[in-house]
């Protein structure tokens, strides 16, 4: 059975980490305790049933405003947090190491027309689909 989720960053609007946080299934992307306030700035992964408020607030007050992505996948929340966590960290040409926001609806037009079918598949691999907002 397929699952809704969304990667929320709650670092795009104030009133995202109250919601998220009231959502019964949810965890933060990053690794560990998320000291303040970087925990109110952080991506989210929350199952979005029909009882999680933040299902209706993103789609009346969020779309279009680049809250997150939405995955359909067939994953317990734990399995596929462990699934995307994977693809946080890009290496620059230069070796550096950063930060990817693949979870923000912009990003995410932008690079996942450029993957190749086995790179897709190494995203496929935990999720059925994935959904981002268009401009």
């Amino acid at each position: 059975m397929s699952r809704l989720y969304g990667i929320v960053d709650t670092a795009r609007d104030p009133k995202l980490y109250p919601l998220v946080i009231k959502s019964p299934n949810c965890a933060c992307l990053f690794a560990g305790k998320i000291k303040e306030p970087l925990d109110r700035a952080a991506p989210y992964l929350v199952e979005l049933t029909d009882d999680t408020p933040l299902k209706d607030i993103w789609r009346s007050e969020g779309w279009g405003q680049a809250w997150g992505i939405l995955i359909r996948s067939p994953l317990e929340l734990k399995d596929l947090r462990r699934h995307l966590r994977k693809f946080l960290m890009a290496q620059l040409p230069d070796g550096e190491a950063v930060l990817f926001r693949f979870y923000d609806p912009r990003v995410w037009r932008t690079y996942w027309p450029t993957c190749t079918p086995e790179e897709q598949a190494q995203w496929l691999q935990g999720a059925d689909e994935f959904v981002a907002e268009e401009d």
